[in-house]
């Protein structure tokens, strides 16, 4: 069965632009696009947003390439409100997974699946009523490695994940460095993994970006003149690690020099991270961009000297290769698929998570190593290892062998 012939059903709950432009959502997209362009017929089946617009959006990017089936969110109104991202996730995720599947006559030749949102899809599959290969890749694994209360409320989470990796032929794990961990956490079979890693448009980035947008804004901050740019972003959460690297900065004394460290996003942990700039005494070289869209973020980007990501756990961290396709070293952990995009003393410098003391002294090392010869290198692993050119064709072969065993 060649790819022109294959059908591929494909689930994800969340895909940019329909539900932002998250590391999750953006891959999801591009997924499903690079799977459609080798020919396969691709029907990706996600929420609903609430906004029309992005609907809208949504609806003209995969126009005429991938078909749309929009599924109504859970039943629950949970999930916007402060503190039931949790609730929503082990209530409405798996409820409006099963309703997905539900809905589905023909599941086509191969169901693809994202995370969670394949739990009905695996529940059709175990019961004998789907016969087609089920591949999951695999998102959310940091709820594994969570601690406290949090844990404890996301073991159906947990369960639900251990129950589509036990139905799933093929379970894509997106870093190398995460294969043992992953296999460990979801007892999966030696034949069952495969590791495609996630991929990017080296160039997207670069060419989407409004520098002068950013200058001006960093200029209108205060930091318009400052020599170096550190740049980090995410979801101001725990793991994120970003009260470690303020610790880590005040303790570097003058590693930033006359520079300073842009953080980009916004969360729960944004009083906390406040709270640890203040106390690190770096108030004044620090700015707390928050939010931005896709063309200012990549505007700060292009800005920078430096990406650091001080993240304590991680999947496989998108946002790093988008950093490296501008070109920037990265200052980052020995966690989760780090390791895989970043060659330590190459293009970038990596310490272990957590350890303030570690990532003040790489800071201050980083004073000592040529940036833009580390940038090129990083620039050059994208391109070579991490981009959709390289990456899409291991889909679609592994469609295909998956194909020809049924």
């Amino acid at each position: 069965m060649t790819s022109r012939s294959l059908s591929v059903t494909m689930i994800g709950r969340r895909v940019a632009p329909a539900h932002g432009p998250g590391g999750l959502e953006t891959v999801v997209r591009e997924q499903a696009l690079e799977i459609a362009s080798t020919g396969a017929e691709v029907d990706l089946w996600t929420e609903l947003p609430r906004e029309t617009n992005r609907k809208a959006q949504a609806e003209a990017t995969f126009r005429g390439r991938v078909r749309l089936h929009w599924v109504a969110p859970g039943p629950l109104p949970i999930g916007r409100l402060r503190g039931t991202v949790i609730l929503d996730r082990i209530t409405n995720y798996p409820l409006w997974s099963r309703r997905v599947a539900a809905t589905i006559d023909d599941p086509g030749d191969i169901v693809h699946v994202q995370g969670l949102a394949g739990l009905g899809a695996a529940e059709r599959c175990v019961s004998g009523d789907w016969q087609v290969p089920l591949v999951l890749t695999t998102h959310g694994m940091e709820e594994f490695l969570v601690g406290g209360l949090k844990y404890a409320m996301y073991a159906p989470f947990r369960t639900g994940m251990r129950r589509i990796s036990a139905a799933s032929d093929r379970v894509v794990v997106t870093d190398r460095a995460l294969l043992p961990v992953v296999s460990e956490l979801l007892d999966l079979k030696t034949d069952q993994a495969v590791v495609i890693p996630n991929a990017i448009y080296p160039d997207a980035g670069p060419r989407a970006a409004n520098c002068e947008k950013a200058r001006r804004l960093l200029a209108d901050a205060g930091h318009g003149a400052r020599d170096r740019r550190f740049v980090s972003m995410g979801r101001f959460e725990a793991n994120k690690g970003f009260e470690v690297l303020a610790r880590a900065l005040g303790e570097a004394g003058d590693a930033l020099g006359d520079g300073v460290w842009v953080l980009i996003g916004d969360g729960p942990r944004r009083q906390a991270i406040e709270s640890a700039i203040a106390a690190a005494g770096i108030q004044d070289r620090c700015w707390l961009a928050g939010r931005v869209d896709e063309p200012l973020k990549h505007g700060l980007l292009a800005c920078a000297d430096w990406f650091v990501h001080p993240t304590l756990f991680e999947g496989s961290s998108v946002v790093t290769l988008e950093a490296m396709a501008h070109g920037l070293p990265v200052l980052g952990t020995r966690a989760g698929g780090l390791p895989d995009k970043v060659e330590a003393g190459v293009s970038g410098l990596l310490v272990e998570p957590g350890h303030v003391g570690e990532l003040a002294a790489a800071l201050r090392d980083a004073r000592d190593v040529s940036a833009v010869e580390f940038g090129a290198r990083g620039r050059a692993i994208v391109e070579e290892r991490f981009s959709w050119d390289v990456i899409g064709p291991a889909f679609r072969t592994m469609y295909e062998e998956l194909a020809r065993q049924t």
